[in-house]
């Protein structure tokens, strides 16, 4: 009997033991490891490089898990002006493809052409680009207003030569040294990618090679696109029929970028620098501004996010108005990165800050 018992919890011991054991996790990867595992899968995808930040932001969103995409220029630095290494180029010839946003926005353009193959795909080749400059005409209001100050100029008599001569001699240094700080972009305003509608066709260009390189993955890249493109004609209408109800048109911004955005929904800018100055404005710009700020009753100033806000807030300060920044996208914000918002997000709070300086 004893022998029995004792048979019996020998075995119910043993069954316990091999019943209950829980098969070992695997212990975790090491810090190297796990970089290597991702490195082992990203070396499976195709790389596809962009230009700067939009067109990244862009490509990603379509290219999702089926291609790695890179920017060849830093996403958290300033584009303007930037000029590529010869490492750098080097490494952007181990890739077949790079989209650029193109309008003359990629200054580096000769010297990729001249010293790699890769095939460069310009995102805005079907997008109606604008001349620096180009507004939308409401009532020739604005001109009217440039010409009340021009007529008042004409009737103001100078008390003192000399000083009338000096102040000249002080706006053409202004200009000249706002002319140092100028980057040259060509014929167009190279800010495409600040218009939904814009983005639309350039994010359909970029699904269009991708589909062609990857003609086995092309319904999930149009299918990308065309989320994106529900996405952001939903934004546009919504915001024509906003600004559609608000008697101002004018936005103040310290730098020319916005033009195209403008454009979409039948806006005009006014700037306190133009479309390629990195400097801030002169004496003589700001003296203008302000006129023409009252005049129109404006109530924000925009500055660039990341960008100076000193030339906005001396201008808000005199007309007794706030400051507030826009997202141009040239480069991106850790936070951005991390959370990666989308194109789509950043647009969207940009047309809410203009429509509310117009409310």
């Amino acid at each position: 009997m004893k022998k029995k018992l004792f048979l019996l919890v020998a075995l119910c011991m043993i069954l316990t033991s091999c019943g209950g054991a829980k098969p070992q996790d695997k212990e975790p990867s090491s810090p190297s490891e796990t970089a290597k595992e991702n490195t082992e899968v990203s070396m499976d995808k195709p790389v596809v490089y962009t230009s700067f930040y939009p067109i990244y932001n862009l490509a990603s969103q379509i290219a999702g898990d089926k291609m790695e995409v890179k920017s060849f220029t830093n996403l958290k630095t300033e584009s303007h002006g930037w000029e590529p290494s010869a490492k750098e180029i080097a490494e952007l010839s181990n890739s077949k493809l790079i989209f650029i946003n193109g309008a003359g926005m990629e200054e580096w353009l000769d010297s990729v052409k001249s010293s790699t193959d890769i095939e460069i795909v310009d995102t805005t080749e079907e997008v109606t680009k604008l001349e620096p400059g180009h507004t939308h005409d409401h009532d020739h209001e604005h001109e009217e207003v440039a010409d009340e100050h021009d007529h008042e100029h004409e009737h103001e008599e100078v008390a003192d030569e000399h000083e009338h001569e000096h102040e000249h001699e002080e706006v053409a240094d202004e200009h000249e040294h706002e002319h140092e700080h100028e980057h040259n972009h060509g014929m167009y305003d190279p800010h495409t990618w600040l218009s939904p509608k814009n983005a639309i066709i350039q994010a359909k260009a970029i699904a269009e090679k991708l589909s062609e390189v990857d003609p086995e993955n092309s319904e999930y890249y149009m299918s990308n696109f065309k989320a994106m493109e529900d996405e952001l004609n939903g934004i546009i209408k919504e915001y024509e029929e906003k600004f559609s109800k608000t008697e101002k048109k004018y936005f103040f911004v310290n730098h020319a970028a916005f033009n195209y955005m403008a454009h979409d929904f039948g806006l005009e800018q006014k700037a306190l620098t133009g479309i390629t100055s990195t400097d801030e404005a002169g004496t003589q710009k700001l003296k203008e501004a302000i006129d023409i700020a009252k005049e129109l009753n404006i109530n924000t100033v925009f500055y660039e996010q990341g960008g100076s806000d000193k030339s906005a807030k001396t201008l808000a300060n005199e007309i007794n108005a706030k400051t507030e920044t826009l997202d141009n996208m040239e480069f991106a914000t850790d936070e951005d990165l991390e959370a990666g918002k989308t194109y789509q997000e950043i647009i969207k709070e940009n047309l809410e800050k203009v429509y509310q300086s117009m409310i």
